[in-house]
């Protein structure tokens, strides 16, 4: 996804809670601190964040997760994606079949 640095999003929302003050180090760099980490990693397996900063100097950090290139194809399809995530929510709730012959199965597609 190509970010616009000129673009404006004005529609971030949610609930925010204090998480401590941290400062800059000797190179002015800031971190997050292992209880982020630890409640980020709980929520989703972020190995990157997309950041947002106010006209009043607030920053948001959203977790972001990395798709590897080879399945892009999917999400840039959204009839496909939508069926993938049907499937899932089917076999979650043991909505399957058994296939016996699955050349035939694939034929027949």
């Amino acid at each position: 996804m190509k970010i616009n640095k000129e673009e404006t999003i004005s529609n971030i929302n949610g609930k925010f809670i204090p998480a401590g003050i941290r400062t800059f180090d000797s190179k002015n760099r800031i971190t997050i601190g292992e209880k982020i980490i630890k409640l980020i990693s709980l929520q989703a397996k972020a190995d990157g964040f997309q950041i947002f900063y106010s006209e009043e100097g607030d920053i948001l950090l959203r977790p972001m997760v990395s798709i590897p290139s080879k399945e892009t194809w999917i999400y840039q399809n959204p009839k496909l994606l939508d069926s993938i995530r049907q499937g899932l929510a089917e076999a979650k709730q043991e909505k399957t079949e058994k296939i016996d012959n699955l050349e035939e199965f694939l034929e027949d597609l």
